[in-house]
């Protein structure tokens, strides 16, 4: 497990590198993004929802794996509706489309830190 986490975040860190972005939509923005190469998108996909899925698992495993589950077994189906969403929201950022679509397949991913 540990070995897939620091995976996970080094694929994060080097997109990073390769996409710099803002997390503002001023800057970057759907729009901008349906511009990319189709492997391009798809690693950002795997890396944005990898991470949210883990994210959602240690903190709700009925959410994690619902997150698993439906991108990871049917990703080019998961990957056109998250683009058939972009184009129809081009001003929003990419990760904002994300995180709507997980949450309308999945619930909301909101976590209260109990634990001080």
């Amino acid at each position: 497990m540990k070995q897939i986490i620091l995976a996970l975040a080094m694929a994060i860190g080097l997109s990073s590198f390769v996409y710099p972005q803002d997390s503002s939509a001023d800057v970057f923005k759907s729009s901008e993004f349906l511009k990319w190469p189709a492997k391009s998108q798809a690693f950002y996909f795997r890396t944005s929802i990898g991470m949210a899925g883990l994210v959602a698992g240690r903190n709700d495993k009925k959410q994690g794996k619902c997150i698993d589950d439906w991108y990871f077994a049917t990703q080019d189906k998961a990957n056109a509706h998250i683009l058939s969403v972009m184009q129809k929201h081009p001003a929003f950022h990419p990760r904002g489309v994300i995180l709507a679509v997980l949450e309308k397949q999945c619930g909301k991913l909101i976590y209260t830190n109990t634990k001080g």
